[in-house]
Order: C-alpha cells, then structure tokens, then sequence
C-alpha cells in the first residue's frame, strides 16, 4: 500500500491526473526516443514556445508532458553523450559506447523487470541476452546508417510497438534531423546537383550561402522528423500503451548552424546551440502540460527512468533524479566536457543569452513571409510574377542547369521531386559574384548569390524551391541575374 500511495503521490506532485492506486503500483511501459544533432532552438517561434505550426508532433507530446526547456548534454560527440545517458556517469575519455566496455547500463537495468525492444544506431550497449539482434557498430555502419535507411528503421520499430506480457522498455535511436539533410517535410527525398560534386566539406561550413542552406535544409528535414514522432505517437495510442508508459523524448547533442565554422563542438561561440537539447518526459497518466524550467542534463535521465520504473542501479552514478528529493543536487552552474577533456563552466543566465542570440538570428532569417524559403539575397522579389519586373536584354552570361530533363516530366507523387536547382554559370564573367533569381513556371521562388569554391573558377548555384511550386507534367525553369540596386532590380535573363 505504501508503494501505490508513493506513485500517486508523485504524478500529483508533477501535475498529472492520478491513475487507481493499482496501476500506479505496476512497473508503466518505458519508451525512449534519442534522436541525433537537434538543438533546441530549432524547435521554438520567436517567443520561444514550441512552434506548432512547423512542429505539430512534438507540440501535441508537450501538450501532455513535461518539456523541461533548460535541459543540457555534458558531451558533444554521439557516443560519449549516449554514454552519459545510458549509464548516469559522464565522462570526456573516449571509449567504445557498448555493453562490453560499459555493462552496467540502462538496458541491464531494466533488463531484470522489463522485456526491452530497442534499435540502437550507433552504440550496441543492450546484451545479447536481451537484445538478440543487437550488432557492434563502427565508423563504416554508422556512416551506412545516415546515407541510406533511416525512416524505414524508424517504421520498423513502431511496429514493434506492441502491448507484451511483462513490461516493455522500447528504445530508438534515430539519425535525424541529423545530417545529411535529404527529406523534404514530405518524406520526400532530394539531391545534391552534379555541380557541387566537387565541393569539399569545408566549404559546405565555411561558404557563407552553403551554410544558410544547411540551416535551412536541417529545418526541413526537423520537419519530417516531426512527422515520424507523429506516426510514433499515434502507435502507442493505438497500441494502448500511452497512457501507462513514461515516456522521453530527447537528443544526445545539439548543433550550431547558420553560422561559419565548426558545428557541434562546445565553445563559447556554439554552446547556445550545441548544449541545449529538447527534453520532454511523460509520466504514466500524465494528461496535462508542464513546463519546467530547472536546469536538468541528460546524465540524469538514468536515474529518473530508475525511479519511476522502482528499481534501483547497483553502480556510482553521476546524474541525479530530477523527479522527487534528489533533484536538488543537481547543480545550477552548467559543465560541459569538451572532446580534449577542457572544462567549460558557466552560469545558466550566462546560457541563457548565449541561446537568445541564436534564436535572433534563426528568426531574422526564415521569420519573415516566405519562411524557411524566404533566404537569399533579394527577399522582396521571391513569391512575385516575372512579369512584374523589368526585363534586360540577354547578354552573353549564361547558367548551365544540372540535369534540366528533370523538370520536363514532373510527377507529384514521386519520391524524388526535383527541388534542389544547381548548375554553374558560363561565358564573360562567369567568374564576378552575381545574384541570381531562379522562376518556376512564371514565379520567382528564389534568389541566390552565385558562389566560387576555388580562387578563379566559374561561379556555382545551389537554391531549394518549395516542392508546392511544382506541377504534375513539364514545367518551366528560369534564371536570371538580378542587376540594379534592391528597391528597382531588373532581371537579364541567363539563356
């Protein structure tokens, strides 16, 4: 009797409606999502409340949970932060994210008490003996794991989302929003053009338009992430188990984006991104939202899922609870362990304000009317007719168009909607910085600088158009220079 009093005591506590008294006592169904690279920030609209209109899913999750918007990794790198979680001890030291090296973990944990149906990714820390299809991993199976697969797996394992005899921990990694960005909203799949073939990763960081785009394609892609914790979310309803289950969805790092340099490595330039994580836990019967704004860590995570899932870890651990007493020892100040074992140390307002600076810049590029596809050099012409706009002679600068045959038989049904419009630019000055515009059947859908990645080469284009400016059948591809100054431009076609 003590025991069920205990478990309703604490969902009253957190704001959760109270279930009977015995199924407050029953070990609730344990789901764990991780997923890969996702800072906060780019889940939040200006005021910083999870954006609904672009995230629907996690906002319907933190509609009935706990999204605790300060929550923080120690580590920055995949397996050291999946480290931290996994067995509530935070180290910076590199050593292989398994159950060989790392027994005592979560999977043993639960393990006693609880059937386990886990996909792990890029850590194999669950034994054999509970996780019969579990595979080491390495560099060359992960890197396989982010170029092909990753929504299946995901598909794959809401299947397994089933009610079973005994409790059921059922965990996921998922390599998204993670690079590369590939999906669409959709689900559907686009490419690299046959010009940038050549470019080397550094300029896809460097490159000051490479690296708007790859805050842009990260945003698209979160969307469609957004979609597969929707499909995840409707199955545990479906399946029965939502109610019951404690449920946390996380990340193991964030990442910086929209600026220059090197993107999830702790500095004072990055931390804003790449430390703040989502967090959202579900607690069983949890109905309502809360909004806790502690400074808690995924280190934690471990022996929060401990004390709801009543059982206790045998070894030393680094995190604390952050459910019931223990929460106070967990430190206000924020550490961050750096790869070479350099400590950063700051204080949460400290945080605080390196995060609302990356949340400015994210909302003053893609706040304004054309959204995520509203970038690029002349904003005001995007969305307009070409034939509102005065027209230059064609002279003799032309654009070479990647693979211009896929725009002659468009299927919108198709899986691989040709969005991404590339090429290079030919003829007298093909090397002088140009703004382009780029039309699809009659709109400006986008504007781009023409960019150099080699000293003297000819200039290259890169821009994504909204997949909604695509008809079924053939359609019409412009590209013009844009020329005079922003408030009267003129266009001067490309041939």
């Amino acid at each position: 009797m003590k025991k069920r009093t205990a478990g309703i005591a604490l969902l009253l506590a957190l704001g959760a409606t109270a279930p009977s008294a015995t199924a407050a006592a029953e070990r609730p169904p344990v789901v764990m999502i991780t997923f890969d690279a996702f800072p906060r920030n780019s889940l939040l609209d200006v005021r910083g409340r999870i954006d609904v209109a672009r995230y629907p899913s996690f906002a319907r999750l933190a509609a009935g949970s706990t999204w605790y918007p300060n929550a923080t990794t120690k580590l920055d790198e995949t397996g050291r932060a999946l480290r931290s979680i996994f067995t509530g001890r935070a180290s910076w030291r590199w050593a292989k994210p398994n159950y060989a090296t790392y027994p005592n973990n979560l999977f043993t944990l639960l393990g006693r008490r609880y059937d386990i149906e886990a996909s792990e990714t890029t850590s194999s820390f669950c034994p054999k003996r509970l996780c019969p299809n579990v595979r080491p991993q390495n560099g060359k199976s992960i890197e396989r794991a982010l170029i092909t697969g990753r929504p299946d797996r995901v598909a794959s394992w809401i299947d397994r989302l089933r009610p079973g005899r005994r409790p059921t921990f059922y965990y996921k990694h998922v390599l998204l929003p993670h690079s590369p960005w590939v999906y669409l909203p959709s689900g559907h799949i686009y490419y690299d053009g046959p010009s940038e073939a050549g470019l080397p990763w550094q300029q896809w960081y460097s490159n000051p338009w490479l690296v708007l785009q790859n805050y842009q394609r990260h945003l698209l892609q979160l969307q469609f992430t957004d979609r597969l914790l929707g499909r995840v979310l409707d199955q545990l309803r479906a399946a029965g188990i939502y109610n019951r289950a404690l449920i946390v969805v996380t990340a193991d790092h964030g990442e910086s984006l929209g600026r220059p340099g090197q993107t999830r490595q702790f500095d004072r330039r990055t931390i804003g991104d790449v430390a703040l994580i989502p967090l959202f836990v579900k607690l069983p019967f949890q109905h309502v939202r809360r909004i806790d704004r502690r400074h808690v860590r995924n280190v934690d995570l471990l022996p929060t899922i401990a004390r709801v899932a009543r059982l206790r870890p045998w070894w030393r651990l680094d995190g604390r609870s952050f459910l019931g007493p223990a929460a106070r020892q967990i430190p206000r100040s924020i550490l961050l362990l750096k790869r070479s074992g350099e400590q950063i140390r700051l204080s949460p307002s400290s945080l605080r304000r390196h995060a609302a600076s990356s949340l400015r810049l994210k909302h003053r590029l893609f706040g304004g009317r054309r959204g995520l596809f509203g970038i690029g050099p002349h904003r005001g012409l995007q969305g307009t007719s070409v034939a509102r706009w005065p027209k230059l002679p064609v002279g003799a600068l032309r654009a070479q168009l990647d693979e211009p045959g896929r725009f002659g038989n468009v299927r919108l049904d198709g899986q691989f909607p040709p969005v991404k419009v590339t090429g290079r630019l030919a003829g007298p000055n093909s090397r002088e910085p140009h703004d382009l515009a780029i039309a699809i059947n009659g709109t400006i859908e986008a504007t781009a600088p023409a960019f150099a990645f080699r000293r003297r080469s000819s200039r290259l284009f890169s821009v994504l158009i909204p997949e909604e400016s695509l008809r079924e059948g053939a359609n019409t591809v412009q590209l013009f220079s844009i020329e005079g100054n922003r408030r009267a431009p003129a266009l001067r076609p490309l041939g």
